[in-house]
């Protein structure tokens, strides 16, 4: 009995204790809806308001931010704000009396082009960083693609990169005519249904080729690099590391940076189709047969006054030395 009546009485203690904790608490929360409207009474005071698909009204104070998503933020001449206000498909209503210790945002289909403009011409701070991520995690996969390709495939590789730096005018001939070709040969794919079928894949082909060809450069530059460093023989795994990054590095050159990727995709699909994806070393010339008395020589170079066929019936012409002298005999 009396160890009961000591767990009741520890309870009131935590109870009592805990009840101011507990309203601090509840007045320092956030706010988060979706489907209805928000309403922070004057003398309400909140860390964050979020609603979605409803409208915010702030007559009270909020700690942080004021974020609308689908709908329109009322600030009333009482309300105090200490971080930024957005109203995503919404407006923003400030009375005289309002502050707010951040930025306010509307994003609406009255100043989308605006904002769209602004992110691309990097007005905002943040949009530079988001664009940094995607290139940086897109890089990651094609050197990773890159990767497995050399360490699967290293002879197609090798035989790409060695078209490029032993035929490159044929090679950029053949990446330009490839890129203006892809466009008509997908709309001549598309009068017969059977060639609408085959679309996908010829943008399958496409990406491959031109995968192949990135993927080659890379190994070419990489081996470059490597031997003006006095480190030749690298390997090519680790040549087309280095090659990769290399291009990628280059491609945050200002102005430039995406004229030389581009050219490097072109070089790229002209060396993959000129080798038939890495299978072909069309411009090697064949070897010169052997010149006649060659012990290693496949083709009788004889001069026709020396021996005959044999087959058709032809005698084959002796020397003064052998039968001339028993057809004197006879």
């Amino acid at each position: 009995m009396r160890g009961i009546k000591r767990s009741i009485i520890l309870l009131l203690m935590m109870g009592l204790l805990s009840g101011p904790a507990a309203v601090a608490a509840a007045a320092s929360n956030s706010i988060i809806k979706i489907g209805s409207d928000v309403t922070v009474e004057a003398g309400q005071k909140v860390r964050s308001v979020v609603a979605i698909g409803g409208q915010i009204t702030v007559s009270g104070a909020v700690e942080k931010s004021v974020t609308a998503i689908g709908g329109s933020v009322v600030l009333t001449r009482t309300a105090v704000v200490g971080g930024n206000v957005t109203a995503l498909g919404g407006v923003i209503v400030m009375a005289r009396d309002a502050e707010v210790g951040g930025s306010l945002t509307e994003i609406n289909s009255s100043n989308l082009f605006e904002t769209f403009s602004a992110a691309v011409s990097s007005e905002w701070e943040g949009w530079s960083w988001i664009f940094a991520m995607i290139s940086l995690a897109i890089f990651f996969v094609i050197l990773v693609l890159a990767m497995l390709i050399v360490a699967l495939l290293p002879k197609p590789v090798h035989i790409v990169s060695e078209a490029i730096t032993e035929n490159t005018f044929k090679v950029v001939l053949c990446g330009i005519l490839g890129l203006v070709l892809i466009a008509p040969l997908a709309l001549l794919l598309t009068i017969s249904v059977v060639g609408i079928a085959l679309i996908p894949l010829e943008m399958i082909i496409v990406v491959c080729s031109v995968l192949l060809g990135f993927i080659a450069v890379g190994q070419t530059i990489g081996r470059k690099a490597l031997s003006f460093l006095k480190r030749s023989n690298a390997g090519v795994v680790r040549e087309t590391f280095w090659g990769l990054i290399i291009l990628w590095l280059i491609g945050w050159i200002p102005y430039i940076g995406w004229m030389i990727k581009a050219l490097a995709i072109v070089i790229g699909l002209g060396a993959t189709l000129v080798t038939r994806f890495g299978t072909y070393q069309g411009w090697k010339c064949p070897p010169l047969p052997p010149v006649a008395g060659d012990a290693g020589g496949s083709v009788n170079t004889t001069p026709p006054g020396g021996q005959g066929t044999g087959a058709g019936g032809t005698v084959p012409l002796t020397s003064a030395t052998g039968d001339a002298g028993g057809s004197a005999g006879g």
